[in-house]
């Protein structure tokens, strides 16, 4: 029998307002209405498919109140354009008993991206006005480039520019606002930490004046829109930073350069007595980024411990985000009075209806997000914010499912990722997919990225794409390989071959033997009865498969060519490769790059770096150099019926490539 999700279809208040659930859809940077001046129509019509789908609340991503000069029009330079707009669309959301609030915020300080455009020795470019700070500070991604101290008129004009964006909020029928940030070491949170605050005026030294900025905001909010106007603040309890560029991991003992826990319930009830109705909460700056946008590597509900600390200290609703956005993690929060509501983002890009699954007792069918930021945040800026495991995320209506044109046999040849896309998008096509696996399960190689303790989304999605096909009735058969006499005999109008990738083994002194594994055999049947492991490639999962090692206190040596490691990934977002960075360094995987494996040897491995050799001891040698793609494999299928190749067999990719592709070939044949 289905779990029921009760707790979380209560109602709370934030202010005046009332909530109809404990569900709230988090800001996302693409789902802002309005940038440099155009209305994205394509973010509102996402909104309005989350309020569909049972979001309580939705808060739009973040809305600039202040001028950068060509980084983004401030709003209320824009109201013509943004308020009749905006307006349709809150009308819309209220139409759903669904409230929204616009995150307005102050700019990003030292945390300015760059995107090449910081000042180089040319000199300075479109950002130098944004190029501000409370103090003198190192920009996190160009230290060498400093952010001046803004001046007391600026400040002044910040805050006019908060009131009177907040006024245009509530003209569009906005039910509140949310200001970010004392967050993620935005702006803001500049000026009220101690360790990026060296002010001596009215706004710097103690923590009342560090604290001054944010009670003008709120002040002239309160001036523009009225003492009832709900006023959310995003709120890190602690900043999880060990110093600049530099975060703290789950567990490891450290010394808070940011804002501490012992600090944090000041600033709380601080802000809960300037007036703000509620604070939605997390931990993190950009110096320890993945605490705000956590990997798979972090735990569900990563931030909950302080979350739920500092709601001891105030009495306005706290609300709590990171990994929280799964119906069981959110239900223990709420039903254990740990915070008034979550806050998920992702989870609503992987499923727009996922809460309103919840409420129906379908839990299990909701297509989980699996943590991987490969298609929301590891977008370069400009490029629309997508989901690696939805094809048709943030695609405004674009890329939605055709009808079928007949009742089209079509014969899937692989049953990983790709190949069950492949089925699940032609059955509801009105198809019928016949998926062939030549194992006895489906999942493919994706099961061996599911291996790893931290990766149980992954399994998850796995356990999801089984129950389409069979709730959808695709013919599925295991222990079946594709062959040219299957398709003879099944006469398909459309081939659709998804047999994946073939991994690399490099042609040297002992590879194959008995000690040396593929990384997919490894994680799929793991050898832990050995102590020293060298690990061949340090690509994503040279470097996850190693940290898992080195935490369960294995001798961890792992080898790359190039000169540096988790490089040349354009697809991999900054928070993960961080994050991997230091796990590696925490749990002592001994990185060797510049490094070549020349050969295997029983009980040992010969390695070359800068043209010297040397041996190292290794009782297991794993490779995990890559994948090459095999589109060959469509040759033997030609003149039975037109063959399409996806997934790895077509071109190696991360998760995003399979299932984007089936998508895209199976909505279009």
């Amino acid at each position: 029998m289905s779990k029921t999700y009760d707790a979380l279809f209560t109602p709370f208040t934030i202010g005046k307002l009332q909530i109809k659930n404990r569900v709230v859809m988090g800001p996302m940077g693409g789902t802002r209405l309005i940038e440099n001046s155009k209305f994205m129509q394509k973010a509102a019509n996402y909104l309005m498919d989350c309020a569909k789908g049972g979001a309580g609340l939705i808060i739009t991503g973040v809305t600039y109140v202040q001028d950068t000069k060509g980084y983004n029009t401030p709003l209320w330079k824009d109201a013509d354009i943004f308020v009749p707009n905006a307006r349709k669309v809150t009308d819309a959301i209220h139409g759903e008993n669904c409230r929204i609030f616009l995150q307005l915020g102050s700019g990003r300080g030292r945390t300015l991206v760059s995107d090449g455009n910081l000042p180089g020795p040319e000199g300075p470019t479109i950002f130098e006005n944004a190029l501000i700070a409370p103090s003198e500070l190192p920009n996190v991604w160009k230290p060498e480039v400093m952010h001046r101290a803004m001046t007391i008129d600026e400040i002044h004009t910040l805050v006019d520019n908060f009131g009177k964006s907040a006024k245009m909020a509530q003209e569009a029928g906005f039910d509140g606002v949310e200001i970010h940030a004392i967050h993620e070491g935005y702006l803001l949170d500049q000026f009220t930490v101690a360790c990026t605050n060296h002010r001596t005026d009215e706004y710097g030294g103690s923590l009342e004046n560090r604290m001054r900025l944010p009670r003008e905001i709120i002040e002239a909010v309160r001036r523009e829109c009225g003492p009832d106007f709900p006023v959310m603040v995003r709120y890190s309890v602690t900043s999880k930073m060990k110093g600049f560029n530099s975060g703290a991991l789950p567990g490891e003992p450290y010394t808070e350069f940011g804002r501490s826990l012992e600090e944090s319930p000041k600033v709380a009830r601080m802000l809960q007595e300037m007036g703000y109705d509620a604070l939605d909460a997390d931990n993190g700056s950009y110096d320890s980024w993945y605490w705000a946008h956590p990997p798979v590597y972090m735990p569900k509900a990563c931030n909950l411990p302080e979350v739920s600390y500092i709601k001891h200290f105030v009495d306005i609703p706290v609300l709590c985000g990171g990994r929280v956005g799964y119906p069981d993690v959110a239900l223990s929060i709420v039903e254990k009075g740990q915070a008034d509501a979550i806050v998920a983002a992702r989870p609503f890009l992987s499923d727009p209806d996922w809460v309103r699954k919840m409420e129906q007792g379908r839990a299990e069918d909701i297509r989980p997000c699996i943590s991987c930021h490969n298609a929301c945040l590891s977008r370069r800026y400009g490029e629309p914010l997508r989901c690696a495991v939805n094809a048709t995320a943030m695609m405004g209506g674009t890329n939605d499912l055709k009808p079928g044109e007949g009742n089209k046999k079509v014969l899937i040849i692989g049953g990983g990722i790709g190949g069950m896309e492949a089925a699940r998008v032609c059955a509801l096509r009105g198809y019928h997919p016949i998926l062939l696996e030549r194992s006895g399960q489906l999942g493919g190689v994706f099961r061996a990225a599911a291996a790893p303790r931290s990766k149980d989304v992954n399994r998850d999605l796995i356990r999801w794409y089984e129950r389409q096909m069979e709730q959808l009735g695709v013919e599925v058969r295991l222990h079946t390989e594709g062959t040219s006499s299957i398709a003879l005999a099944e006469q398909p109008d459309v081939i659709i071959i998804a047999t994946g990738g073939h991994p690399i083994a490099p042609k040297l002194p002992g590879i194959p033997g008995n000690n040396v594994m593929q990384a997919a055999d490894f994680l799929l049947n793991p050898q832990l009865e050995h102590q020293r492991y060298v690990v061949v490639g340090a690509g994503l999962t040279g470097c996850e498969l190693s940290y898992e090692l080195g935490e369960q206190g294995k001798q961890v040596t792992l080898l790359e060519m190039q000169p540096d490691y988790l490089t040349g990934f354009p697809e991999l977002f900054s928070a993960n490769v961080t994050m991997l960075r230091d796990l590696l360094a925490y749990h002592k995987v001994d990185v060797r790059t510049s490094t070549k494996l020349v050969e295997v040897r029983e009980g040992a491995v010969v390695i070359e770096q800068d043209g010297v050799r040397s041996e190292l001891p290794a009782d297991m040698v794993i490779l995990s150099i890559g994948f090459t793609s095999r589109p060959e494999g469509a040759a033997k299928y030609e003149g039975i019926a037109p063959v399409w190749v996806v997934g790895d067999a077509a071109h190696v990719s991360n998760v995003k490539g399979p299932i984007w592709g089936a998508y895209e070939v199976a909505n279009k044949i």
